[in-house]
């Protein structure tokens, strides 16, 4: 068990971690203006990748942890239904470019081949997570996060900010390559139903969406309102940190998932849960506030602008850590997927004033995040109260 949990645990900091060595990387190597830039296609890109999942590596994530034995037929199953919402989102991609100025247009449609290859990634890693085999998702993290890494590198040391595009449109290469023997096996699986699966998918996504679109619709309304990739940059890094601690405790609550679906008494389980995801949010989150004493360092001082927001950030990601991360996805695991994905339809709209009165002013953007959090964090509170203490249907 406990070698499971750092095979989960050391696969997970790579997979969610990938983008924050990106950006160190890309920090060190581009100008702030470059990096801005980059940092705004990147946002469209995420943002397109939110909404054309189709909530599918949920409902796989669930129902490989519902039946092991379905073995590749539930993979291939998957991968079928994905082909048309990863078409949707390389037009939805391609569209949005043009709502950008030139060159950042060209650093999105450098995106495109990587919208289908990311949406099978996270299939495949959705896969294994439930079935618990995290060591062979480990190897495979491992090889794929190195290789983008190091290509990122290379190319944009050389290349610059078309280095970098270069990296994204290989991405398929890095990305699916070592996962080649377990796609094969998918393809040659026998068809079988899955009765449910859409459903529980797309009641999944609407959820995720709104909780995707709570981070990526600053970066999104910053570019448009502003055109200022400074601007953009000096968010991406006021962010980076603290919101990169929600995604590390996502992945702690996460790893968990798989035994909260058939798991009784959901009620007493989010009870025996909370203070050790608090203290140990509050301790990462007290690292990161000094971190932001050596910012003179690193970024450097061309980034010094951002420190202040960075802090406010801070506080803003520990309230994403706990209970609007715990309580939605305790109902989700527990078959209350309508609930999950009210809570943060709630917190969406609870940030949605503040974001479109922001105009660029970032510390309006943090609000808005501060509040969605509190809104969804009361609202699933609310909604595991009022349910039976037996596992959802």
């Amino acid at each position: 068990m406990r070698r499971d949990a750092w095979a989960y645990g050391g696969a997970m900091l790579l997979a969610r971690g990938q983008s924050l060595l990106e950006t160190l990387l890309l920090t060190f190597l581009l100008p702030v203006e470059g990096f801005g830039q980059w940092t705004w296609a990147t946002a469209l890109y995420m943002g397109v990748l939110s909404f054309t999942n189709g909530g599918i590596p949920a409902a796989v994530l669930r129902y490989s942890a519902l039946e092991r034995a379905q073995s590749d037929s539930l993979l291939r199953y998957a991968l079928q239904k994905s082909l048309l919402w990863a078409s949707g989102g390389v037009l939805a991609l391609g569209g949005l470019a043009w709502t950008v100025p030139v060159p950042v247009r060209y650093w999105v449609w450098a995106h495109l081949p990587a919208v289908p290859a990311f949406l099978a990634a996270e299939i495949l890693r959705a896969y294994l997570r439930g079935r618990y085999e995290n060591t062979h998702l480990l190897r495979w993290q491992t090889l794929s996060v190195g290789m983008g890494l190091l290509l990122m590198g290379i190319l944009t040391w050389k290349l610059g900010l078309r280095g970098a595009a270069l990296t994204r449109m290989l991405q398929p290469l890095w990305l699916l390559a070592p996962m080649g023997a377990l796609l094969w096996a998918a393809g040659q699986a026998e068809k079988q139903p899955f009765p449910g699966f859409v459903r529980f998918g797309l009641h999944a996504l609407w959820g995720n969406l709104a909780l995707e679109a709570l981070f990526f619709l600053p970066a999104w309304l910053i570019g448009w309102s502003t055109r200022s990739a400074t601007l953009l940059a000096y968010w991406r890094w006021a962010t980076l940190l603290p919101l990169n601690l929600r995604a590390l405790f996502a992945q702690a609550v996460m790893y968990f998932y798989p035994k909260w679906v058939q798991a009784p008494h959901p009620l007493q389980l989010y009870r025996s849960v909370r203070l050790r995801l608090w203290s140990a949010a509050t301790v990462v989150a007290l690292l990161l506030v000094g971190v932001g004493f050596f910012w003179q360092v690193f970024p450097g001082p061309a980034y010094l602008a951002a420190r202040p927001y960075y802090w406010g950030a801070i506080g803003v990601g520990w309230l994403w850590s706990t209970e609007a991360l715990l309580l939605p996805n305790l109902l989700s695991a527990q078959g209350y997927i309508r609930s999950y994905s009210w809570a943060y339809g709630v917190g969406l709209l609870s940030a949605l004033p503040w974001y479109f009165w922001a105009k660029g002013t970032l510390p309006a953007y943090l609000i808005g995040l501060g509040m969605a959090a509190l809104a969804a964090a009361f609202t699933a509170a609310l909604a595991l109260r009022r349910l039976p203490q037996t596992p959802g249907v």
